[in-house]
């Protein structure tokens, strides 16, 4: 059964981890546009083979109209569910005319098939099998995509700092895998009827705020809105819990902007209240669309009518880059000089690790805030340009360092 990589005993009950015919029902009348010919564009598609680690890995690659590898263009990568297939992937998120219209180069990976699973085509979510009823799916998926982002950088011309990835359920776990585990190659996700995985979330490093985008049915029967607990154990994190996650971790306010979008088809029995975190100057953000009434779908193409899946998380994550907001660094960049920079060194750091904190100016003050912006450590000391700062007592995760007027991202491992 589709997706089943995560929770794989027969003896314990479904979880809903899986698919059902009704999923593939839903995309053959999709699919059947595609094989006709409908919506004709005129950039390259094509099958590309990448070997890794020793096994050969394959995508969709489409170069959109004009495409030369002399320009620079954003890449967006999209992951099919379990048991899926990049062309059925295509099928169901076709962004070909978009990207001849804005210049995107576009990748749908294909996912091996799963051993643990019946040879399940699985995206490899489960790494350590730790939690009870869990084997993890031999293929390195990470590794696969890492790769995958290297050669399209070094042939394609993609931009490193504008590298997106969306996918649906089993494909949408895995782009939060992509973010977590993967975040120096990775500038946003969306994750189409999915939550993160507990692991996931427990092993979960950014060194960047990176902007998100996460679409749920309230009546997800597969990926429960309330998250997936079973014999005391948490499989997969409630959407709530998911959101506050990466408020936390981009350090964005807790308070968010809520709105009931335009119910524009009446028929669906869905509407879609949007919800938006944003910083304090607006430059990073998380965006999440609870689709009421909405089951294991994705939007636009199938299920709920008044979105497009796919339309909705570029729109959203497009204006960002590895910095945030495009266009917010701007003012701050051409104000700073060479002499003027802050460095903090080493960054990541690990636990307890001294760091050295160096500016052009003379500073006498270094504070430490988390993701939240709360200070969690402090020190004043005579003006100097160069002083050490320990890390002692503090956690692994997302901080900010400000010496002198700047505040810079920090990571602690």
């Amino acid at each position: 059964m589709p997706e089943h990589n995560v929770l794989t005993s027969k003896f314990m009950p479904y979880l809903g981890d899986m698919s059902t015919l009704t999923f593939f029902s839903k995309i053959a009348a999709v699919v059947f546009c595609i094989l006709a010919g409908v919506g004709v564009s005129w950039g390259q598609l094509t099958t590309e083979t990448l070997v890794v680690d020793g096994d050969a890995r394959t995508y969709l690659l489409y170069l959109p109209d004009g495409h030369s590898a002399d320009q620079t263009w954003p890449l967006v990568m999209n992951f099919h569910g379990g048991s899926g297939t990049a062309e059925g992937q295509l099928a169901v998120a076709d962004m070909r005319d978009r990207a001849d219209e804005e210049g995107i180069v576009l990748a749908y990976p294909q996912a091996l098939p799963d051993p643990n699973d019946g040879g399940s085509t699985n995206w490899q979510v489960v790494t350590s099998g730790d939690l009870p009823f869990t084997v993890p799916n031999p293929h390195s998926d990470i590794d696969f995509i890492s790769d995958l982002v290297d050669a399209l950088v070094a042939s394609q011309g993609v931009d490193p700092e504008r590298v997106y990835a969306m996918g649906y359920s089993n494909g949408g776990g895995f782009t939060y895998d992509l973010a977590c585990r993967l975040n120096d190659k990775i500038t946003g996700i969306g994750a189409v009827a999915r939550t993160m995985y507990a692991e996931s979330m427990t092993s979960c490093v950014v060194t960047h705020p990176t902007p998100v985008v996460t679409i749920l049915g309230t009546n997800d029967f597969i990926s429960n809105y309330d998250g997936v607990e079973y014999q005391g154990t948490l499989y997969y994190h409630s959407s709530d819990d998911v959101n506050a996650h990466w408020v936390e971790v981009n350090g964005l306010n807790p308070a968010p902007e809520v709105t009931l979008l335009p119910n524009l088809d009446a028929t669906d029995g869905s509407t879609v209240e949007e919800s938006t975190w944003l910083s304090d100057d607006g430059c990073h953000a998380l965006h999440h669309c609870k689709v009421i009434g909405g089951d294991h779908d994705w939007p636009g193409s199938f299920g709920n009518g008044d979105i497009v899946a796919h339309d909705l998380i570029w729109d959203k994550l497009n204006v960002h880059d590895h910095h945030g907001l495009i266009g917010c660094e701007t003012s701050r960049q051409e104000e700073m000089s060479t002499e003027t920079a802050h460095f903090v060194y080493p960054n990541p750091a690990m636990q307890g690790q001294s760091v050295v904190l160096t500016s052009g100016h003379p500073f006498g003050e270094a504070t430490v805030l988390n993701a939240a912006g709360q200070t969690v450590k402090q020190r004043s000391f005579p003006p100097t340009t160069r002083t050490e700062l320990t890390l002692s007592n503090l956690p692994a995760g997302f901080y900010f360092v400000e010496h002198g007027a700047m505040r810079t991202p920090f990571v602690i491992h």
